[in-house]
């Protein structure tokens, strides 16, 4: 091939790819709200190059679709997602959206080839979070420093609890002096295993009464030091011929293990539930603040960190 011949086929490249046109592909999806509830937005545009607007049109449906799958696939992995595509709009140059106006003879036909290729892919994710576990596993079995006299010894104070249709042996442990039921005040802590690791460390109030408090902020006096709690979420029930019940269930994050740490050193405690309008304070018993420390023990004896 001769050096001219070369340069005409660079420069028929460069013709060729300027005379495609250029749209914005602009997603809308609704997000989870830091403060509760859902917003809806679009996401950042991003450009399609092509030669004409069907073209541009089944690029953007496939982007689409994309973003369904991967919603999806994040569900059924995770069991939760953050933003959940609902539409998509594709604007020409002159910022017209030609979504709904680009017609063409076999688009019905070419968006169900899109649909079927693409959401009959496999689930990726699933393959990484699986991955990601077996990862975790393997950790856990060569560097777990695995307590067997001190599990022994602490077990007798807790429920156990198998979830029989998990293929992973999830099981909970519970303080046995830990309400069963809602309707019970108390403050405890429990964890999960799966797979015989501990993991899933939560934090859990219950607030049992005659009037409602709404409360949204939990203030702590642990041996004379004060410690502030703020639930992400609180729930609330009522019955029992009138009465009310308040509640939390956390995971237990790194900003809480102080608080955690100082109930279970304390040698007494208080804490003042903050309502809407009023609040109520209340004396954490002994007996609470000794499971709370038995189940961070019995976490850490079966390797939990």
């Amino acid at each position: 091939m001769t050096k001219y011949r070369i340069l005409f086929l660079l420069a028929l490249g460069i013709f060729l790819t300027s005379c495609d046109k250029s749209y914005k592909y602009v997603e809308k999806v609704s997000e989870e709200s830091i403060l509760g509830g859902t917003d809806i937005k679009e996401k950042d545009e991003t450009i399609i190059k092509a030669k004409d607007d069907s073209t541009a049109y089944l690029e953007a449906f496939q982007k689409f679709c994309i973003s369904v799958k991967v919603n999806k696939d994040m569900a059924q992995s995770m069991g939760k997602t953050y933003s959940t595509p609902l539409s998509f709009k594709l604007l020409n140059d002159k910022g017209e959206d030609i979504t709904n106006t680009t017609m063409f003879a076999n688009r019905t036909q070419r968006e169900k080839e899109i649909e079927e290729k693409i959401f009959s892919m496999k689930n990726s994710i699933q393959d990484a979070v699986d991955n990601n576990k077996k990862e975790k596993i393997d950790e856990f079995k060569q560097t777990a420093k695995l307590d067997s006299a001190k599990i022994k010894e602490l077990k007798q104070f807790f429920r156990v609890r198998k979830d029989e249709f998990s293929t992973t042996g999830k099981t909970w442990y519970e303080p046995k002096s830990a309400p069963s039921y809602t309707n019970r005040n108390g403050l405890y802590c429990y964890f999960q295993t799966e797979n015989n690791m501990p993991s899933n460390l939560r934090f859990r109030m219950q607030y049992y009464s005659d009037d409602w408090l709404f409360f949204s902020k939990v203030q702590f006096s642990i041996d004379g030091k004060a410690y502030e709690y703020i639930p992400m979420d609180t729930e609330t029930d009522s019955g029992d011929g009138g009465h009310i019940w308040e509640w939390f269930d956390e995971s237990v994050s790194e900003s809480d293990k102080e608080l955690i740490n100082a109930l279970v050193n304390a040698k007494s405690a208080k804490m003042k539930l903050i309502g809407k309008q009023y609040f109520d304070i209340r004396t954490i018993s002994q007996d609470q603040i000794k499971n709370i420390k038995r189940t961070l023990e019995l976490y850490q004896a079966m390797g939990g960190k």
